[in-house]
């Protein structure tokens, strides 16, 4: 089917889009901070946990490359 190309409607596609938008449940203002309440804090614990992970493997590098 590389011979075989379909000519886009844009016109169409921006009349299907905008219908298909107005399907979308919006959230509420409420809805959106906790979600973003959730989002973030769940960025800092990883980061932490990251952050602790490296700490911790970078002194037992140094323990052991120390003792060489």
């Amino acid at each position: 089917m590389a011979g075989n190309t379909r000519k886009i409607d844009m016109r169409k596609f921006y009349r299907e889009t905008k219908s298909e938008v107005k399907k979308v449940t919006w959230p509420t203002r409420k809805e959106l901070i906790q979600h973003t309440e959730v989002v973030i804090t769940s960025i800092i614990l990883v980061g932490v946990i990251i952050a602790l992970a490296d700490f911790t493997f970078g002194k037992i590098t140094e323990f052991v490359l120390g003792r060489l």
